[in-house]
């Protein structure tokens, strides 16, 4: 076959331009009855925009990309799924094999998470009825909340509990200085050490002799007064260390107990007015064009193999 110039290849084209206009007529009539809603569900399309807030940073992660992994997570798919009952919605037999991957697929056509340029997230997802399109949005974002809400509790759950043991023990460690102490007091009849060191004095000062009672007394202050001032710091110690844990414990259960949302809406989920799917006028301008190149290269090559033959 000859190599053709633009001129030679519009000079051979123009007496078949009825036909050609067939074509394109034919053509845009087929496009428009394809991209028609009989044949191709038109979509809608919903999305928010939300940003991290409350998050802890993991390694070298923004906040951004560690929200972006708890969106993109199986336990959210699952949950949005199980609570719409998706797979009938998408035609997907839970029977059939690969019905997982096939519903997969669907998902990730249908459902979009991407950062911005703004380290904001968006959150876009389309479906034939734009409501569901809606609801579908809003539940993937309450969805990833309760999912971190959930994996911080258990956090704190262990939190709690180690405060719990360190409580045990401290108050244990109290208990064994209080009854020490209290062992040595009731040994050595002492009540109030100040006030009984000042009236032992002041018996010595008056009397050279000393009760039985208060002789044993003023032998256990004698004996133990630097045993008990010692013990009784080291037990201020342990109830500030005791008050300390406790007040942490008290927080830990606070944070437990309320919820907190990971997820600062910008943009709530929009019910979108109009279909984003099919583009029809893109759909019957590539059949039209597709048609008429068709039909041109046809023309050609015909007019080709006459002239050969001639």
């Amino acid at each position: 076959m000859e190599n053709f110039k633009t001129a030679d290849i519009l000079k051979v084209l123009l007496p078949h331009w009825k036909k050609l206009t067939i074509v394109a007529v034919l053509a845009i009539i087929a496009g428009f009855v394809i991209s028609s809603p009989m044949v191709i569900k038109p979509l809608y399309k919903s999305y928010a925009v939300v940003y991290p807030v409350n998050l802890t940073p993991n390694s070298e992660e923004s906040n951004t990309e560690q929200l972006l992994q708890w969106f993109n997570s199986e336990e959210v798919k699952n949950a949005v799924a199980k609570k719409f009952n998706l797979y009938k919605h998408y035609d997907i037999d839970t029977l059939g094999e690969k019905h997982e991957t096939y519903f997969n697929l669907r998902y990730k056509e249908l459902v979009s998470i991407n950062s911005t340029l703004y380290e904001s997230i968006e959150i876009s997802v389309k479906d034939e009825d734009p409501f569901l399109a809606k609801q579908i949005v809003q539940a993937i974002m309450e969805a990833t909340n309760e999912l971190i809400m959930g994996a911080k509790k258990e956090i704190l759950k262990e939190y709690i509990r180690n405060y719990e043991s360190e409580l045990k023990v401290s108050a244990m460690s109290m208990d064994s200085i209080k009854t020490v102490v209290n062992e040595i007091k009731k040994e050595f009849n002492i009540i109030d050490e100040k006030s009984q060191s000042k009236y032992i004095s002041k018996e010595l000062t008056n009397s050279s002799k000393l009760s039985e009672l208060n002789s044993k007394t003023a032998e256990g202050l004698k004996t133990k007064s630097v045993d008990l001032d010692k013990m009784k710091k080291i037990l201020a110690g342990q109830v500030k260390t005791f008050n300390l844990l406790n007040n942490q414990k008290a927080l830990y259960h606070l944070d437990y107990a309320n919820k907190v949302s990971f997820i600062n809406v910008v943009s709530k989920p929009t019910l979108p007015d109009s279909k984003c799917y099919p583009i029809r006028s893109l759909i019957v301008a590539i059949i039209t064009l597709s048609s008429l190149l068709i039909a041109s290269i046809v023309i050609l090559f015909l007019n080709t193999k006459k002239q050969n033959i001639d």
